[in-house]
């Protein structure tokens, strides 16, 4: 672990252009390789990770490939996105590592603390989407199946559909911390915000729409009220802190 990482880093001292390219390609270079390392042991787990979705498509659907490479690039992708989720510490660390020289003293000590919070809001995106979104919207789509109309979805598609909405969610759950860093920077306050809830509402209610497309308002609500939570939730970290 890096010595020192709030009062003081190793590379406190000046550094030149090389130096920071080279402290850069050393971070990226072990972020990818907890990455690849992650989705290679996930890899061996496909089967068991293919078969946590699968039902998602539910009875009426029939999971197809219809080219020789389909299914393994289908299957990759699928431990690519599980990979992420496991290498998630390893790659925030050095993301962290890289930008703490550059941040006064107080600033590292957020960057630090926010860490473990930014690892567990990515996992209960996931969680969320896997629990809560994923389940809503192919229950929609597959919907359409009928006798006279056969749900046959390529791999790729279905993997596709799934890693993507885990990420989004996964992503759209920081939204606490993006606030609160935009806070400490002086952008955004909590008093602001707060005369903005009427806007965060309707966005709330536009991104459900848009990951949910059904006709059912409550299965909208459901999805809308974890996302306004989280606003909720920012203002008052950012009251907490001061901001």
């Amino acid at each position: 672990m890096e010595e020192s990482l709030v009062d003081e880093t190793p590379h406190d001292r000046p550094m030149s252009l090389v130096d920071h390219l080279s402290e850069l390609r050393s971070r990226i270079f072990w972020s990818l390789l907890a990455w690849v390392v992650a989705s290679t042991v996930c890899y061996f787990y496909t089967p068991t990770l293919l078969s946590l979705v699968r039902p998602l498509l539910g009875p009426k659907a029939e999971l197809i490939f219809t080219g020789p490479t389909e299914a393994f690039f289908a299957y990759l992708k699928l431990a690519m996105v599980a990979g992420l989720f496991i290498a998630a510490p390893v790659i925030l660390y050095n993301v962290a590592m890289f930008v703490l020289p550059g941040l006064t003293v107080r600033e590292r000590r957020w960057l630090i603390s926010m860490l473990p919070m930014s690892i567990v809001l990515f996992v209960v995106g996931g969680v969320f989407a896997y629990y809560v979104v994923l389940p809503t919207t192919m229950g929609f789509f597959m919907s359409y199946a009928t006798p006279d109309l056969k749900a046959q979805i390529r791999i790729d598609e279905f993997m596709g559909f799934v890693t993507g909405l885990l990420l989004i969610c996964g992503l759209m759950f920081q939204l606490p911390l993006v606030l609160l860093f935009l806070a400490n920077l002086g952008l955004v306050s909590s008093r602001g915000l707060s005369r903005q809830r009427r806007l965060a509402v309707f966005v709330a209610f536009l991104v459900a729409a848009l990951a949910t497309p059904t006709p059912d308002a409550m299965t909208c609500t459901v999805v809308a009220l974890p996302i306004y939570l989280l606003f909720e939730f920012s203002l008052i970290l950012m009251r907490i802190t001061g901001k």
